[in-house]
């Protein structure tokens, strides 16, 4: 039998300057023990989970340490970045050739190629059944949620299910449902593996509410109205989950709005909180603000809105006044005071409202305002009637992720994706314009490169 090997905390992460190898390369790096001594003991089985994590937020400008926030958003109409570093995301004028499109494809990869070896070395492992079973059930939860980020960006993206580099190098593009059909069974069966319990002390690794957020995320944009509902409602009514009042308290690390956050890791810039917070918070009171709102955006919002008030800053640079994203306060602090956040509750209620909008019953439409207007009560602005028409319905659930998603890992992009709404909304915000072939986001040429039977996004 061939050995295989897992890291204990970093896989290597030069496949981040990524060129023309494999993207899944069969040498194992330097630190990295063989998988069978490594799963016979607790201790260094459970610090390689841990090292998903910490490859997912070690380092500044990676895919899950806010990178793909940030590209993503500026892709959208949440805002945009004054320099010309990123102009080809503002301007939707995405190349084979565009800068740091790789690292969207080759660090979910690297990630989940860390979740293979788990869960094969854990499957072939002495250890305990209950730590078997959190321990697959965490791999399958982090390699469903890298797969869900890799399919809505690149619409088909090859499934790797196992360690064999060889056989993986060289895999074809699964199809959307197809890579869709094996998030939802690997979420299935991290609800099944995983307790309801946090294993650490906080919220930083996933329970089984955690996966059942995925999860009901997964529902919803599959078009499974009714199982989103339900699964959104399961953590809805987890009373652990709460819907603060004070908004400057939901990305602190105590959030109770929490359901699955990034433990922050300092691995190469001291007093670090988020990378995203390092990056977008000005380095002074009268520093240039680089990343500012959409002028759209912000006229969108209702006067009173607290989500406007609170979570961007306003800042005046060379007598001009504009706002930047502030969920995350600080460039640098000690102690630590907030976490990435992932997973949060307002997500669930926008969720279940989407969904029941979307089944249309006079009932169900009202039920879905009610969600609507929780969040809407918290942010201080007019409540909605519950006697909307369906299209006005899916028009308020459209604004109410904008308002409380702005952002958080995508969302407002993939939301008009996936509705079909990005030409319509989008044509009015980007100077540009915005066409339908916009909508689609290449694949790097590097990546291409890597393996012949990789097919340009269409």
């Amino acid at each position: 039998m061939k050995a295989k090997f897992i890291p204990l905390y970093i896989i290597a992460l030069s496949i981040t300057s990524f060129s023309c190898k494999k993207f899944l390369d069969p040498k194992p790096p330097k630190n990295v023990t063989s998988a069978g001594l490594a799963f016979q003991d607790e201790k260094i089985a459970t610090s390689t989970v841990l090292g998903m994590y910490t490859s997912m937020n070690g380092y500044n400008s990676q895919f899950a340490s806010g990178f793909l926030s940030t590209l993503m958003s500026i892709t959208a109409d949440d805002y945009y970045y004054a320099a010309t570093s990123y102009d080809a995301y503002k301007n939707n004028s995405l190349l084979p050739s565009t800068s740091y499109l790789d690292r969207m494809w080759s660090q979910p990869y690297a990630i989940i190629g860390q979740a293979n070896s788990v869960i094969e070395g854990v499957a072939n492992s002495s250890l305990s059944p209950s730590v078997k079973a959190q321990l697959t059930g965490e791999a399958k939860f982090v390699r469903a949620f890298c797969y869900f980020y890799l399919v809505n960006m690149f619409n088909k993206v090859p499934l790797v299910k196992d360690t064999d580099v060889f056989k993986n190098n060289n895999l074809p593009q699964s199809t959307k449902q197809e890579v869709y059909d094996f998030i939802t069974q690997d979420l299935v069966d991290a609800v099944g593996n995983l307790g309801d319990a946090y294993p650490s002390a906080e919220r930083v690794r996933p329970n089984k509410k955690a996966a059942q957020a995925l999860l009901a995320r997964v529902y919803l944009y599959t078009e499974k109205w009714d199982l989103a509902e339900s699964t959104a409602s399961l953590v809805i009514a987890d009373n652990r989950y709460k819907i603060p009042e004070d908004l400057k308290s939901v990305f602190l690390k105590t959030s109770e709005e929490a359901i699955w956050q990034l433990l922050t890791v300092n691995t190469s810039t001291a007093g670090v909180n988020t990378w995203e917070g390092f990056s977008i918070v000005p380095t002074t009171t009268t520093g240039n603000p680089l990343y500012r709102v959409y002028q759209t955006t912000l006229d969108a919002f209702a006067n009173t809105d607290k989500r406007k008030l609170d979570w961007t800053t306003e800042q005046v640079y060379n007598s001009v006044s504009y706002r930047y994203p502030s969920k995350y306060k600080y460039r640098t602090a000690t102690p630590v005071t907030e976490y990435n956040t992932v997973l949060r509750l307002a997500e669930q209620y926008l969720i279940r409202a989407e969904a029941r909008a979307n089944i249309g019953t006079p009932a169900k439409i009202s039920e879905a305002v009610n969600d609507l207007n929780v969040l809407r009560g918290r942010a201080d602005v007019d409540l909605l009637s519950s006697s909307l028409s369906k299209p006005d319905a899916l028009l308020a659930v459209e604004n109410e992720r904008h308002f409380e998603l702005l952002g958080e890992w995508g969302h407002r992009w993939f939301d008009l994706v996936r509705t079909n709404r990005a030409v319509q909304v989008l044509s009015v915000t980007k100077a540009n314009g915005f066409t339908a072939s916009d909508m689609f986001i290449p694949i790097h040429e590097n990546i291409l490169k890597t393996n012949t039977n990789l097919k340009p996004n269409d």
